[in-house]
């Protein structure tokens, strides 16, 4: 199944990101997202995914977060369970053709995650080394 993302398929500006997923349940961390080279052959990764359960939805989600955007992310401090907050969320509505029929799916970057009420994402970058960048 592919999935194609187009112009203008970023509707995060048009829902309020609290309101419409509520309550975030980390479930787990699957494959990374990783860079194919020519031959087919894995490259190094691109992005971490995760799985979370939104309570308004009632439903799961993935997530992705770029590794090029946030090089120090680190998921193994989360367990399943854990109650998190996605940091900068964006939410894009994509369509995925399954052979038969377009189905529109919605798939979610952040540039972070957090355990809810931490004052830092789980990358653990300090301040002082963020204002290096």
């Amino acid at each position: 199944m592919s999935s194609i993302k187009v112009d203008g398929n970023d509707i995060t500006s048009l829902i309020n990101f609290e309101e419409t997923f509520g309550k975030l349940t980390f479930l787990e961390q699957i494959s990374d997202q990783e860079e194919r080279g020519e031959d087919g052959e894995r490259g190094v990764a691109k992005a971490v995914r995760f799985e979370f359960l939104s309570e308004k939805q009632g439903a799961e989600f993935r997530a992705k977060i770029s590794l090029e955007d946030n090089p120090m992310v680190d998921l193994s401090q989360l367990k399943m369970d854990d109650e998190i907050e996605l940091v900068e969320p964006k939410v894009f509505e994509r369509n995925m053709n399954n052979g038969q029929m377009p189905n529109m799916v919605v798939t979610i970057e952040a540039l972070d995650v957090k355990k809810k009420g931490a004052t830092r994402p789980v990358t653990g970058q300090s301040d002082e080394s963020k204002n290096k960048k």
